[in-house]
């Protein structure tokens, strides 16, 4: 971030701002400030108007969560929704590299888009969005700010979505994707069931290393968003499972 974008985030932070005004107090061109403002809403710290921004100071961010989000994972995330938007409703599933893809959607403008989640980091960046979230009842786990259960599984089938958004723990491109909590495997696995489609969002490094327990198979994911590092020998048997495979830039 340089220095212009952090004064344009302090101005944000306690009022709206326009691109015309912006542009004026700043010296440079309306398409500058677009730019300043595009980079700060796919960070998660602005909501962009109609001809303006509003800051999204209210939002709260765990410790735990906050302040841990790589440039890989948001190129991650701005790949995915280059991809799968528009669409008119998401379940977006935990984890830091699901997060980053819900605070790039947060700086867009998709009024009639519904996000349900079990995520209060995800609902929590989504927080005075556009879209419209839905959070699922449930037990709050004890390691992070996710809801599990039998609630959440119960709540989580009275809805069915376009897209189901999912980060791992661990893939192998034979057996499939991963999770390290038995608790929230049982939720993950219900999720698919709700979904027309199933995309896998995740650094490469995940690749080759197995976790507590398959929550989906490579036959259950139709699109997997990853970076470049992804060796050939686990790209190919993915591509013949159907999978469709989107490398971010880097």
């Amino acid at each position: 971030m340089n220095t212009r974008q952090r004064n344009i985030l302090n101005i944000l932070q306690r009022e709206q701002l326009s691109i015309k005004s912006a542009a004026v107090i700043f010296g440079v061109s309306e398409m500058t400030i677009r730019r300043d403002l595009s980079y700060l809403s796919s960070r998660g710290l602005a909501v962009l108007l109609k001809g303006g921004a509003m800051g999204s100071t209210l939002r709260y961010e765990p410790p735990s969560v906050s302040g841990t989000l790589s440039e890989l994972k948001f190129s991650l995330g701005e790949a995915l929704y280059s991809r799968i938007m528009p669409c008119a409703s998401l379940f977006i599933g935990t984890g830091s590299t699901a997060l980053a893809f819900a605070k790039v959607l947060s700086g867009k403008l998709h009024p009639a888009l519904t996000v349900i989640t079990n995520a209060l980091p995800v609902a929590s960046a989504l927080f005075r969005s556009s879209c419209k979230v839905i959070l699922l009842g449930g037990e709050l786990r004890s390691t992070s700010l996710d809801l599990v259960g039998p609630l959440a599984e119960s709540n989580l089938g009275q809805y069915h979505v376009d897209w189901l958004v999912s980060g791992c723990d661990g893939a192998l491109s034979s057996r499939g994707f991963f999770t390290s909590d038995f608790s929230l495997s049982h939720l993950e696995k219900k999720s698919i069931g709700i979904a027309s489609r199933v995309a896998i969002i995740t650094e490469s490094r995940k690749f080759g290393q197995a976790s507590l327990t398959c929550f989906v198979e490579p036959r259950q994911v139709q699109l997997l968003v990853t970076d470049p590092a992804l060796p050939p020998a686990e790209a190919a048997p993915l591509r013949a499972a159907g999978i469709e495979i989107v490398f971010c830039s880097t």
